[in-house]
């Protein structure tokens, strides 16, 4: 869009989706070989810190619908049937994204609101 500056939000993880994060990369270097667990690690990285240029692009979590932050997610596919949700919300104020989880779909997804 022609005249409309590109505004972008600093991505922050937290604690928390840091462990999560770590968690993910275990399971990824068990059960892929170590060239396609970096792959899938660096593109999954890279996939939360593409939240910067237009977070509001996110589909609300229902799972937090109840809480004061307005959580979104993005989808990182890692096969045909397993997503990554990468759960966040914006600080609008410090333009900034809080990254609060990454979960994988085939989890239990009851457990979202115990883990953001």
């Amino acid at each position: 869009m022609e005249g409309k500056e590109k505004s972008e939000y600093q991505v922050e993880s937290i604690q928390s989706s840091k462990v999560y994060f770590n968690e993910i990369l275990e399971c990824l270097y068990e059960h892929y070989t170590l060239d396609k667990a970096e792959v899938i690690a660096t593109e999954l990285e890279a996939t939360g810190q593409s939240i910067n240029d237009s977070p509001d692009r996110g589909t609300p979590e229902k799972r937090l619908m109840h809480r004061p932050q307005n959580y979104k997610f993005i989808l990182y596919r890692r096969t045909s049937r397993a997503d990554i949700k990468i759960i966040y919300y914006i600080d609008q104020s410090s333009k900034t994204v809080y990254v609060t989880d990454f979960f994988p779909t085939e989890k239990d997804d009851t457990q979202i609101s115990k883990r953001s």
